[in-house]
């Protein structure tokens, strides 16, 4: 690869505003961001929860906690923020990780300015994170994915701003954001790990092994992660284990043959950045280790080192098991900053590259808008039933069932509901409480995902007969699980609620049993 771009020790004035073409002008970059907002704004508002996200709805509609079997609990605090500020709705929900698309945007340009010295950089670097369909996606839905992007994005944002200041106390900045987003995802840790090797590999950041600022703030990011700790301690590390558990699958050696898994991780990070992007971040990511000038440069540094742990560890993963794409979401606000330089910085020396970049600082946005407009029409209107598993399905008549479910246990004479199922639980839960409905829901199954739920101490406290919820196959007979089937006496089929999708055409279907007390004790044992 052949290139002439100066270390960022060369470029330390900002292209001045006069001199920028106006889609680079923080006010072109600003009304884009602004109008992404809107549009996901409307979305979000107009949509049902997928499948996770009513599960983690039911962690903000119980008493707060500091950890949960799944994740840490940062997801939790978003949705409760969103429901004291608006109400317990979709977009109440979503409020808080569609708002998020700012800050991120507003890191990724201050830390791009820092890194390069120029706002052709800068203001590329937004559009091209905010155009990806990880992005698009990741800060509308939901998730831990959202809290832990922003956080990531502030932190490295909190690295650069140290970088250029030399005031160690941006280290509590630092410490601030790590912390928080540690108790957003557990992949913070990576970001610790990329931190340390950002000191060790860069001769002039060494000195701060010997500032109390540096290790002031690191005794801030585990003050704010220390509940998460304590709370796995209290509930047998179930948390970690579970989330950790996953590194230790595949330590057998013929397990790490199975090379299928990395390609599709290739491709799912292809797909969720796009291609143009994905390969000049690829581009950018190997000039560092290539050319020693970029080596030795600590902004091009900051970048490359924070994002090596967790892309190692994914890709070493991808030898033995699937990681979800959706995992390096907090690196792609960095990875939008590289692919950014190379589409204006690097000269490459072969025709395809030279190619690949300038149409993709042609056609990345207008893809990406063009991708997202799919997306979000799919979710809305879902023109077409996908042959592959599509999450929008779930996106629809969720409030209907709800009501539905409320005059069915009317007509069965019966109080509770138990739920097979943790995302059936969480949609039935949350959207009855949505439509202030007088049924009680229970999970029937999984108890060990709820310690945040106030479950009966035993049957007594349960008033008998109830109706049990299995998710179902609208195109199939009603089939009862064998986890019923055991049960004595077992429960007797009542009735099928059908959800239609937003095409009205059946999307999923839940079958109602009948159960009187079963003989085996059910809760508190």
């Amino acid at each position: 690869m052949n290139e002439r771009a100066a270390p960022a020790a060369d470029r330390a004035t900002v292209v001045s505003p006069a001199a920028d073409p106006a889609w680079a002008r923080p006010l072109a970059v600003a009304v884009f961001v602004a109008a992404l907002v809107l549009v996901k704004l409307a979305v979000a508002g107009s949509t049902a929860f997928i499948r996770d996200e009513a599960y983690y709805s039911l962690w903000a509609l119980h008493p707060l906690a500091a950890g949960y079997f799944d994740h840490p609990p940062a997801v939790a605090w978003f949705i409760a923020a969103g429901y004291a500020i608006a109400g317990q709705s979709e977009l109440a929900a979503r409020l808080l990780a569609v708002l998020a698309t700012i800050p991120v945007c507003l890191a990724i340009h201050r830390t791009a300015s820092i890194a390069f010295g120029d706002r052709r950089i800068a203001a590329l670097s937004v559009y091209f994170f905010a155009s990806t369909p990880g992005a698009m996606v990741g800060l509308l839905v939901i998730t831990p994915d959202a809290p832990s992007m922003l956080f990531w994005a502030l932190s490295i944002w909190a690295a650069a701003e140290l970088m250029r200041s030399g005031d160690g106390r941006w280290w509590l900045a630092f410490g601030l954001f790590a912390g928080l987003g540690l108790s957003a995802k557990y992949t913070g840790l990576f970001l610790g790990a990329g931190i340390v090797l950002w000191l060790i590999a860069h001769r002039a950041n060494r000195r701060w092994f010997a500032s109390v600022w540096l290790y002031a703030g690191g005794m801030l990011a585990l003050a704010i992660f220390t509940p998460v700790i304590a709370w796995n301690l209290g509930n047998d590390l179930s948390s970690f284990s579970f989330q950790m558990g996953r590194s230790t699958r595949g330590l057998q050696w013929f397990e790490w043959t199975d090379t299928r898994h990395l390609p599709e991780f290739l491709a799912s990070q292809m797909a969720l950045l796009l291609p143009g992007l994905f390969v000049l971040a690829t581009a950018a990511l190997a000039l560092f280790f290539a050319k020693r000038a970029y080596r030795s440069d600590a902004a091009f540094g900051l970048l490359v080192w924070t994002s090596v742990p967790a892309l190692a560890y994914f890709l070493l993963f991808s030898l033995h098991s699937a990681p979800q794409g959706n995992w390096t979401w907090p690196l792609y606000p960095q990875w939008a900053i590289l692919g950014a330089w190379a589409a204006l910085r690097w000269e490459p020396a072969s025709t395809p590259m030279r190619w690949l970049q300038r149409w993709t600082r042609r056609l990345q946005v207008p893809i990406g808008l063009v991708l997202a407009a799919l997306i979000f029409a799919q979710a809305l209107w879902q023109p077409i039933r996908l042959p592959v598993s599509d999450h929008t399905l779930g996106m629809h008549g969720w409030r209907a069932i709800a009501t539905e479910l409320e005059a069915e246990r009317r007509r069965a004479g019966v109080e509770t509901i138990l739920v097979r199922d943790y995302g059936l639980y969480g949609y039935l839960e949350t959207y009855g409480r949505f439509g202030a409905h007088g049924y009680r829901a229970l999970p029937l199954d999984e108890f060990h995902r709820y310690g945040f739920v106030d479950l009966p101490a035993s049957d007594d406290a349960v008033e008998w007969p109830v109706l049990v919820a299995v998710p179902s196959d609208p195109d199939r007979q009603p089939v009862p699980p064998a986890t019923l089937d055991r049960m004595t006496p077992a429960p007797q089929w009542f009735t099928r609620l059908i959800r239609p999708g937003a095409d009205g055409v059946p999307a999923s279907a839940i079958d109602l049993y009948r159960m009187e007390r079963p003989e085996q004790p059910l809760f508190g044992g």
